[in-house]
């Protein structure tokens, strides 16, 4: 299980999904089914970080469209680093915070900033998976345009339905799992849970039985190393990301990563794109030494 088991694509349903906001509530995206959704997705390790305040912009010149902006943060480093940026710009669209991975996994999606635009029907119309920036026209004027098509002659129900609380989620999930101890999906989700209530160690425990049965699953050594960078086992950590990336070398949110856990003054206050060429530069001569040096002892 090396391998996304996903990607999401133009015309299929957006995966549903449940998030923490920076200001302890829960969001479900199939909450805003009926309404058009955009979908950001950042990071503060990235210069993504600096669009939020353009995209309030385009926020206030659409709301009354029966539209709604989701700034997702795919962030390892948690609140605190996510939150400096979001008070600067102080948008007024909500801000949702992925620590674990679980969005790029759902999604199938290597590279960010990257955008999706649902439907009110539920359905992706428009994705841009890199370099998706409200700075760009061409971006701008999709978004718009899809904005501004005439809307279905047959309504569409938002979605009403009780959602359980975190805690009842997570009893539910236990009950589920002592019945299919195997199923990765749900033991995943429910360490994901776990993660979001501060509760690691128990969370650890359960991507610990993800790995016990798929070794290589990539989404559960990141989450794993998200755990040990929180109980400040870097070495550890790094060494699950590390795995992970060998298995997933074109996921560049695990690279990224990677070198904000071991380098983060080129990251914060400002982001240091040289230093960051100079290390792909080792690491691509790095690994062109050990291919001749595997080449010469077959």
């Amino acid at each position: 299980m090396a391998t996304h088991k996903q990607i999401v694509r133009i015309g299929d349903p957006a995966p549903d999904f449940s998030l923490p906001t920076l200001n302890d509530g829960v969001v479900h995206l199939s909450e805003y089914r009926g309404r058009r959704t955009l979908l950001f997705i950042w990071a503060s390790w990235e210069l993504c970080r600096d669009q939020l305040p353009g995209w309030e912009a385009f926020y206030q010149k659409h709301k009354h469209e029966k539209f709604e902006l989701l700034s997702l943060a795919v962030d390892a480093g948690g609140i605190e680093k996510v939150r400096p940026f979001v008070d600067v710009a102080r948008p007024s669209f909500k801000t949702l915070l992925d620590t674990t991975g679980a969005i790029w996994d759902l999604y199938g999606f290597e590279l960010i900033p990257s955008g999706y635009y649902v439907d009110e029907s539920g359905r992706v119309r428009y994705l841009k998976v890199g370099g998706f920036d409200v700075r760009d026209g061409t971006t701008v004027k999709i978004v718009e345009d899809l904005l501004a098509e005439k809307w279905s002659k047959k309504p569409i129900k938002p979605v009403e339905k009780p959602y359980p609380t975190t805690r009842q989620e997570i009893n539910t999930l236990i009950r589920q799992l002592k019945a299919s101890p195997r199923n990765t999906d749900k033991r995943l989700h429910l360490a994901d849970l776990m993660v979001q209530s501060g509760h690691f160690r128990k969370a650890a425990k359960e991507y610990d039985a993800v790995l016990a049965q798929h070794p290589r699953h990539v989404r559960g050594l990141f989450s794993r190393g998200i755990v040990f960078a929180r109980h400040g086992k870097i070495a550890e950590a790094l060494a699950c990301w590390h795995k992970a990336l060998a298995l997933a070398p074109s996921n560049w949110i695990l690279h990224k990563q990677i070198w904000v856990l071991e380098s983060p003054d080129q990251f914060y206050p400002a982001i240091n794109y040289s230093w960051q060429q100079e290390q792909l530069r080792r690491e691509d001569f790095l690994a062109s030494t050990q291919q001749k040096a595997k080449a010469q002892h077959r």
